[in-house]
């Protein structure tokens, strides 16, 4: 039996069929978006962002944004770990530098950012 479910008895038999439809509707206005539309990705402050827009809506976030793209740099995404591994790589041993520091008579915390004026000491000693 196609399209359908059998319904009733022998005698009295009727069809019900069911008819799903999926339809895509804009996040900005809920007006019903036309087949084939995709969402748009864009980042802004760091965060990555998903929108789905009729084409009318499209053209106008992209007429407003044009202006700042056409003044902007464009740049890599940033890897994740880059920073901190460069971090991890400039300058000395901030471990190393805090003992010399102490034993030298220098007074150095204990945590946080080493001196720029106790970094400058150590390497000039070594």
């Amino acid at each position: 039996m196609p399209f359908g479910a059998l319904i009733g008895n022998s005698d009295n038999v009727h069809f019900m069929a069911k008819k799903i439809i999926e339809q895509y509707v804009s996040d900005l206005s809920g007006a019903e978006m036309p087949e084939g539309s995709s969402s748009l990705r864009f980042a802004f402050d760091g965060r990555s962002y998903e929108i789905d827009l009729t084409p009318e809506e499209r053209a106008d976030f992209e007429s407003a944004i044009r202006l700042y793209i056409a003044a902007a740099r464009p740049t890599a995404p940033p890897r994740p770990g880059a920073a901190r591994a460069a971090r991890a790589t400039d300058g000395p041993d901030p471990k190393v530098v805090r003992a010399w520091a102490v034993e030298n008579g220098h007074e150095v915390p204990q945590r946080g950012r080493i001196p720029a004026a106790i970094i400058e000491a150590y390497e000039d000693a070594h």
